[in-house]
């Protein structure tokens, strides 16, 4: 009994260290390959720099899936991607400073959606991404920009596929506003049935509701959701729909019951904002943002000297942040992050103008009123109108004076004029 504890005893520490070092030895290998931190926040992505494309710089915009929110604002420096023997990548480091809206850097088990853009307005289609990917490089499957905008079918991106882990994440399976089905890959929880219900309570918010895409023979919506049903049930049966993370998907397209215990809220149409709830913008901008599936009942800003809003439309004015948030008539708040990146400032600072001349002042920003009265109107004025964006400057009298400009309600600026 004695030799059989003993035989059993050392079997159990050889299979334990064992399994030690066979996870240590992938541990090492899952380092060494694509630079895995315990936390999921170090290492990089790659993406095969586009022929078609010829922007010079090249960007990587990361937001967090479930509730939109991005790591930093599109375009702006920390997005920045780095060339280097010809391949381009992003360090995912980066994510965790602390100047980062998401906090803490990538994290393990969160799902994330990633694309890339270039600095003259190519940009890809959303690609569903987690810590499994790190190290893996990002491509364009196409020529051509076919992938519709969800809300704006104008407007398109290239699709883009993983190379290592292209059949476990994906472009997630989406309906556009006017019916173009897209995409192949779900979560548990938006499964097809949700996807397509909330699609059919989107629908009267759409802009181009009226309009109806090349897949489609309908001309109403209750024909065309039919069609879609009948699409996606097809692609389910052929099995090309897929989870995200591995495995096809093997459900239907009829939606739960509200009183099934298994019935996700997630189904119900979420009030949200287009196109985003984050902003980068510059002084003297205007961007504007809509809300999606809810009624405003009113817009505010958190700092009236950096942006303000009226119905939806931001306009920038000082370098600074301000939270621009929409409420709903149901209470609900929706909120967007504005980050404007500079300040009000005249293209020049000092001018020469003969007497009787003008001369031109551009300003990055608008001057709302023109009050010649605080400045030394003897020598030298502002002829130009309200809410100009360039200044025309007079010269009276020879001499000198130095003439105060309000810009965007906000800076006052100094410019010095020496009249001849």
């Amino acid at each position: 009994m004695k030799k059989i504890f003993s035989f059993l005893l050392t079997m159990a520490v050889v299979i334990s260290f064992s399994t030690v070092m066979t996870t240590a030895s992938a541990t090492d290998s899952i380092s060494k390959n694509t630079g895995i931190n315990t936390l999921g926040s170090s290492g990089k992505v790659y993406f095969e720099k586009p022929s078609m494309w010829e922007g010079t710089t090249f960007y990587t915009h990361i937001w967090e899936s479930e509730n939109g929110t991005s790591f930093y604002g599109w375009r702006t420096k920390k997005e920045k991607m780095t060339e280097e023997d010809g391949k381009l990548y992003y360090d995912l480091s980066i994510l965790s400073d602390p100047s980062a809206q998401l906090s803490g850097g990538l994290k393990p088990g969160v799902d994330y959606t990633i694309m890339f853009c270039d600095d003259i307005g190519n940009e890809t289609c959303g690609l569903m991404f987690n810590t499994n990917c790190i190290g893996d490089t990002a491509y364009i499957t196409s020529y051509e920009d076919a992938i519709e905008n969800n809300i704006d079918s104008t407007k398109h991106s290239y699709p883009i596929a993983w190379r290592a882990n292209g059949k476990k994440y994906g472009v997630p399976l989406q309906i556009t506003s006017v019916g173009t089905i897209q995409g192949q890959f779900v979560t548990p929880e938006m499964t097809p049935a949700k996807i397509i219900s909330e699609w059919d309570k989107s629908y009267p918010s759409y802009p181009n509701k009226d309009s109806y895409s090349p897949q489609s023979s309908a001309r109403n919506h209750k024909t065309r959701l039919a069609e879609i049903k009948a699409e996606i049930t097809k692609m389910i049966k052929a099995g090309q729909i897929y989870y995200v993370g591995g495995g096809i998907y093997k459900g239907d397209v009829n939606p739960p019951k509200e009183d099934d215990p298994n019935h996700s809220s997630i189904s119900k149409v979420v009030p949200h904002l287009y196109p985003r709830n984050t902003l980068s913008v510059k002084s003297g901008t205007t961007k504007t943002v809509s809300v999606i599936n809810g009624k405003v009942k009113s817009w505010s800003t958190s700092n009236k000297k950096v942006a303000t809003v009226k119905n939806g439309k931001i306009t920038a004015l000082n370098k600074g942040k301000a939270t621009v948030t929409a409420t709903l008539t149901t209470g609900k708040k929706l909120t967007c992050k504005v980050t404007v990146t500079t300040a009000p400032k005249l293209s020049k600072t000092n001018v020469n103008v003969k007497k009787g001349g003008t001369v031109n002042v551009k300003l990055s920003g608008k001057v709302s009123s023109i009050n010649n009265k605080y400045t030394n109107t003897k020598f030298a004025k502002i002829t130009s109108k309200a809410n100009a964006t360039s200044l025309k400057i007079k010269g009276l009298k020879k001499g000198n004076t130095t003439l105060k400009i309000k810009v965007n309600g906000v800076k006052t600026l100094s410019l010095k004029v020496k009249v001849k």
